[in-house]
C-alpha cells in the first residue's frame, strides 16, 4: 500500500483499489469490471464495464476478461487539483482498449473514460465507458427513488423529467439518480463535448435500476437527427466521452458540483459586466417589429431607470427576428436614438438554418459563388436532410455559409450593436457529411462554426464588450456564450411560467457555471402576442420567474399600448430588481414533479434568505411550507414578502395563494 496524489494505493494479482478519502473504488483485473463505493454508502454503484464498436461490431469488456492487463498509475495535477490518474491497457487480437480513472482527493466525484489505440487512423461510432449491470446506483430506504431525465436542447417545448426507475428511456449528456426525500443521489454526466453526443441508455423496476449505460455516439429524433446515426470519431487514439460520476447527500450540491467540473475542463465564456436588462421585441410583436416599436420601447425603458431598471449604468433594447422590416436607414436612426439614451442595441441571427425551400438562391455575401443548395446539410446518400422547426440545416463547416456568418458579424460590430441572440442553433449540430471531411460529427461541425462566429466578436478585436446569448440551442457545448435560454419559448400566460420554471427546477445548476446566466426568455408582462391579456397575478408570476432564474432581464411588451407600460412600472418593484441584479439563481425544494416544476425555490446570500412560491393553477391554492426542507434558517423563522403586504412565521406555515399568484419572501437571519 503506497500514496499517490494523497490517493492511497494497493494492489493484487487479482484487484486494483484506489483510496481517495471520499472513494473507494476497485478494479477486478480479470474481469475487467470496476466499482466505486462512496463514503457515505455502505454498497457499490453495481459493476460497470465498457462496451466499444469497432468495425461494425460491439465489443465489451467480457471479450477481455482473459487479456493481459497492463496497468499505469501516475500523480496527476491539473485543473481539478492534485490527485491519481489510473490507466489498465489491454489487447484482444488487433483492438487495444484502455480504461483511465481519475480521483481526486476529497472530492465526491471520479472520472471515468475508455480508449480505442492504434499505431493506424481507427474510428468508432459508439464508445460506452460505463456500463452498469445487475442492481445499480442503490438508494437504501429510498421510497420512490428518481431518474432525472435531461433533455438534449430546449426546442419543442420539451421538459426536463423526474421520472420514477421503470420509466425507462434515454437522457442526454446528464443523469441522476436521487431520492426526493432525503435529497440523497447521484449525479452521472458527460465533461467534455467536443466530439460526442452523449447518451445515458436504462432500465429498471419499481424502486430499482437494472442497467445504466452512458455512451458517446446518441443520435434519435431528439437530438434533431432523424437523416443519419452519429458519425464517427476518428484519430490513433479515439476517446469516449469524459464521465462524472459522484455521490452526494444532496444530489442538488452534485448537480452544481457537475457544472463546476465542467467548467474546470472548459471554462465559460467570461463577462465581466452586470446582469442584462433590457427590451426585446419577439413576444410583444413577433413579425410585426419597426422603428416605431422600437422607438417607444427605448423611450418607456429610459423612463423606468429611477424603478431601478437599469443595470451597470445599461439597458439593452434587442431586435428579434424580422429587423430585416427596416431599410438600412431606419435600423441606423433606431440603434442611434437608443445609443443617445446611453442604451445599447441587440440583434438576431440563425447562423445555420436555411428558411425557404428555394435552394437555387444565392447565399447572402459570397459574391454569388454559392447558392443555398451548395451550403444545405446533407446525408451520406447527398439527400438534403429534412427541416427542423421549417428551418433546413447547414453544414457549419461550408466555405459559404463561413463567408456568410462573417459578414453577418462584421454588420454587427460595424452597426454597432452589442447584444446578439443567436437562434436554431441545435440545426447546426445535426449529423451529416461536411465539407472538411476531417470532421465527421455533428458536435464537431459545430464547435467550427462556433469558433468561427465568435472570432469576430471578440472584445479585444472590436473594442468593446459583446454579449452572445443562445435561444433554442444544446445545453453542451457552452464555452461560446455568455448565456442560454433555459427553456423554449416563454410568452405571458402562467402556463409559460410553469413551464420555464421545469426547466429552472432540474436546470438552475447552469447559472454561473457554464453559462454566465440562464435566460429565462422574454419576459411579457401586459399582452403576449395573439393571446389575452395576462391578468395582474398572471404577469407578476412571469416576473418573478425571471428575475429567480439568475438572469438576463429582457421585457416584451409593446409600449405603444399606454396599458402596457402602466402595467410594467407597477411590477417593477426595485427590491425585486436588485435581486435580479445579483445574477444568482434560486434552487428548487421540490424535486419529483414529474416533468412539472417545483412550487418553491430558495436562496441563501447568508444574511437574508429568499422563498419564491408559486400557484400554477388557476383557482386558489394553499401551499403548505416546512422550514426544515427549505434551507439553513433560524428557529422559527419570520418571513416577509418584498412589499410587506405578507408575513409569515414560525417553522411551520402555510401561504395562501390567490390563481396564478406568486410571492416571493425574504428572512432576515
Amino acid at each position: 500500500m503506497n500514496q499517490v496524489g494523497n490517493c492511497t494505493i494497493s494492489q493484487t494479482e487479482e484487484y486494483l483499489y484506489l483510496d481517495s478519502g471520499k472513494i473507494q473504488f476497485t478494479y477486478d483485473i480479470k474481469k475487467c469490471i470496476y466499482r466505486m463505493c462512496f463514503d457515505a454508502l455502505d454498497s457499490t454503484t453495481g459493476d460497470a464495464g465498457f462496451s466499444v464498436r469497432y468495425r461494425g461490431k460491439i465489443y465489451t469488456h467480457k471479450d477481455f476478461s482473459n487479456s493481459t492487463a497492463t496497468i499505469y498509475l501516475e500523480e496527476r495535477k491539473d485543473g481539478f487539483g492534485g490527485g491519481i490518474f489510473a490507466a489498465v491497457e489491454r489487447s484482444w487480437g488487433e483492438l487495444k482498449v484502455r480504461q483511465t480513472f481519475r480521483m481526486i482527493p476529497d472530492k465526491a466525484f471520479m472520472l471515468v473514460q475508455c480508449e480505442l489505440v492504434s499505431q493506424d487512423y481507427i474510428q468508432s461510432d459508439y464508445m460506452a465507458p460505463m456500463v452498469l449491470s445487475g442492481q445499480v446506483f442503490p438508494l437504501k430506504a429510498a421510497k420512490r427513488p428518481r431518474l432525472l431525465y435531461v433533455p438534449y436542447d430546449n426546442d419543442k417545448w420539451i421538459r426536463y423529467k423526474a421520472q420514477e426507475l421503470q420509466e425507462c428511456g434515454h437522457s442526454y449528456e446528464l443523469s441522476a439518480v436521487y431520492d426526493d426525500e432525503s435529497r440523497n443521489g447521484y449525479v452521472i454526466g458527460s465533461i467534455s463535448h467536443d466530439l460526442w453526443k452523449t447518451g445515458i441508455s436504462t432500465h429498471g423496476g419499481f424502486g430499482t435500476l437494472s442497467n445504466f449505460t452512458v455512451f458517446g455516439g446518441v443520435a434519435t429524433p431528439d437530438t434533431r437527427d432523424e437523416a443519419m446515426p452519429h458519425g464517427p470519431v476518428r484519430g490513433k487514439i479515439v476517446r469516449s466521452p469524459l464521465i462524472f460520476t459522484g455521490y452526494y447527500e444532496d444530489f442538488r450540491q452534485g448537480l452544481m458540483e457537475y457544472g463546476d467540473a465542467n467548467a474546470v475542463f472548459c471554462p465559460k465564456l467570461t463577462w465581466n459586466l452586470g446582469v442584462p436588462f433590457g427590451w426585446n421585441s419577439w413576444a410583444c410583436v413577433t413579425t410585426g417589429i419597426n422603428y416605431e416599436v422600437f422607438r417607444k420601447a427605448s423611450e418607456t425603458l429610459d423612463g423606468l431607470k429611477d424603478r431601478g431598471f437599469i443595470n451597470d449604468n445599461t439597458v439593452y433594447i434587442n431586435f428579434d427576428s424580422f429587423w430585416t422590416n427596416l431599410s438600412k436607414e431606419e435600423m441606423k436612426a433606431a440603434i442611434s436614438l437608443a445609443h443617445s439614451r446611453g442604451q445599447k442595441a441587440g440583434i438576431y441571427y440563425t447562423p445555420f438554418v436555411c428558411w425557404s425551400d428555394n435552394f437555387d438562391r444565392y447565399v447572402e455575401n459570397t459574391d454569388e459563388k454559392f447558392t443555398y443548395r451548395d451550403i444545405v446539410a446533407r446525408d451520406s446518400s447527398g439527400n438534403i436532410l429534412p427541416p427542423i422547426a421549417g428551418g433546413y440545416p447547414i453544414d457549419p463547416t461550408h466555405p459559404g455559409n463561413l463567408m456568410r456568418v462573417k459578414a453577418m458579424m462584421h454588420y454587427c460590430v460595424e452597426m454597432g450593436f452589442d447584444y446578439l441572440k443567436v437562434d436554431f442553433m441545435s440545426h447546426g449540430a445535426c449529423e451529416s457529411v461536411h465539407y472538411v471531411r476531417d470532421i465527421t460529427t455533428g458536435i464537431q461541425a459545430y464547435c467550427y462554426g462556433l469558433e468561427h462566429m465568435c472570432s469576430f466578436l471578440k472584445p479585444e478585436d472590436i473594442g468593446r464588450p459583446f454579449f452572445i446569448d443562445f435561444s433554442i440551442a444544446p445545453i453542451f457545448p457552452y464555452q461560446f456564450a455568455h448565456a442560454r435560454r433555459i427553456s423554449c419559448d416563454v410568452f405571458g400566460q402562467i402556463e409559460d411560467t410553469e413551464y420555464m420554471l421545469n426547466s429552472l427546477t432540474y436546470g438552475f445548476w447552469q447559472n454561473n457555471r457554464i453559462y454566465a446566466y440562464n435566460d429565462p426568455d422574454h419576459t411579457c408582462l401586459y399582452k403576449s402576442v395573439d393571446r389575452p391579456v395576462s391578468d395582474y397575478y398572471e404577469a407578476q408570476s412571469r416576473l418573478n420567474a425571471s428575475v429567480i432564474a439568475g438572469t438576463v432581464l429582457l421585457l416584451s411588451d409593446d409600449y405603444r399600448n399606454p396599458e402596457a407600460a402602466l402595467r410594467t412600472e407597477k411590477l417593477l418593484n426595485p427590491k425585486l430588481l436588485e435581486i435580479a441584479k445579483t445574477g444568482t439563481t434560486f434552487i428548487p425544494v421540490e424535486t419529483a414533479t414529474a416533468d412539472r416544476a417545483s412550487r418553491m425555490f430558495v436562496r441563501d446570500d447568508g444574511n437574508r434568505f429568499y422563498l419564491a412560491v408559486f400557484n400554477y393553477t388557476r383557482e386558489e391554492q394553499s401551499i403548505p411550507i416546512s422550514a426544515s426542507r427549505l434551507g439553513n434558517l433560524p428557529k422559527n423563522p419570520v418571513f416577509n414578502s418584498l412589499d410587506g403586504s405578507h408575513s409569515y412565521s414560525g417553522n411551520e406555515f402555510t401561504v395562501k395563494l390567490e390563481p396564478a399568484q406568486s410571492l416571493i419572501l425574504v428572512c432576515h437571519k
